[in-house]
């Protein structure tokens, strides 16, 4: 082996390596849905509680009075959708949110354009539900849009009241 390719190997072995880098920074990653959360909105307070979809231990029992993990009555609740994508070539494209109550009646149904362009990542798609506590609530949202991959979650918010 000659003494220049014991230099020159590793420059090139550096530069391809760079280059790389700069192709991982630029490469496309497909929209999708990468989270739903649901938070009690505390009326005497105007404080939120924490993503009650999170955690199994919280307890959504007479949440209209303060009752169960509540820390105070809550009437409303506030849902967030995120969606997760990187440098997309696909065109404009929208999320579906909608909420539906005991034998699917809708509560609530949204289209919410999306924005991930440049070095964004994340877009929050909010919805606010009114009149929430006593019947259980099912979370549906999925992307819609021309050449969108599909992606798709639903989350239900087990709400209960009772004596």
């Amino acid at each position: 082996m000659s003494k220049n390719f014991k230099f020159i190997f590793p420059a090139v072995f550096l530069v391809l390596l760079s280059s790389f880098g700069a192709f991982a920074q630029g490469a496309k990653v497909a929209p999708r849905i990468s989270a739903v959360r649901a938070q009690l909105f505390y009326d005497s307070t105007g404080k939120f509680s924490p993503d009650v979809l999170a955690s199994k231990d919280f307890a959504l029992f007479n949440t209209i009075i303060g009752e169960g993990s509540a820390e105070a009555a809550s009437t409303s609740t506030f849902v967030t959708v995120e969606i997760s994508g990187k440098n997309l070539s696909v065109g404009s494209f929208k999320v579906e949110i909608t909420a539906t109550g005991d034998k699917n009646r809708v509560i609530q149904k949204k289209v919410i354009p999306v924005e991930i362009y440049d070095a964004r990542t994340k877009f929050f798609a909010p919805v606010w539900l009114y009149d929430t506590g006593c019947e259980k609530i099912k979370i549906s949202a999925r992307l819609i849009g021309k050449g969108v991959p599909a992606s798709a979650v639903t989350k239900t918010i087990g709400f209960v009241c009772g004596e």
